[in-house]
Parts: structure tokens; sequence; C-alpha cells
């Protein structure tokens, strides 16, 4: 079984911080998901990202790893209960 990554975000992310680990995880082999409260979020350039999963459908313990870019994104995650609960 490949080892899963997790990135979590909202609209307001900075572009690079989700897709350069996006794209050097999936290139080692990780499978990459992209967890967050809406069906696609949109990066403070204007890039977006289709969203696999939403907050309240994370089961941490299925994960390897986590990855929580920066920008605008974090604070709007952080307001998320389930977002909160799947980073403890």
């Amino acid at each position: 079984m490949s080892k899963r990554i997790l990135i979590i975000s909202a609209d307001g992310f900075e572009d690079l911080e989700l897709f350069y680990p996006y794209y050097r995880l999936k290139e080692e082999g990780y499978e990459v998901i992209v967890a967050s409260n809406a069906e696609k979020i949109t990066g403070k350039h204007g890039y977006s990202i289709k969203v696999d999963i939403k907050f309240e459908d994370v089961k941490p313990e299925e994960y390897d790893g986590l990855v929580i870019p920066g920008g605008k994104g974090p604070e709007r995650v952080r307001l998320n209960e389930n977002a909160l609960k799947i980073v403890k």
C-alpha cells in the first residue's frame, strides 16, 4: 500500500506552498489527498485545486503525513472543528 499524505487548506492558501509539495510528493510515489470544507479551493494568486475529501470525512489514522500550506488558508482552517481534530 502506498503512503498517504494529507494536505489541509482553504481559500487564500499560498499557491507555491500547496502545489510544490503536492507535485513533489506525487513524484516520489505518495498518494496525496487534499482536504477542505469546499469542493474546490483557490490560492492567493488565483490557482485552484479540486478537493478530494471534506474535513469531516478524514480519518487521520489513514495518513502518514500532513501538509498545511501558508497564506490565509490556515486562518480559515483553524476555525473548523473537524480540521482541528485532524491536526491533533
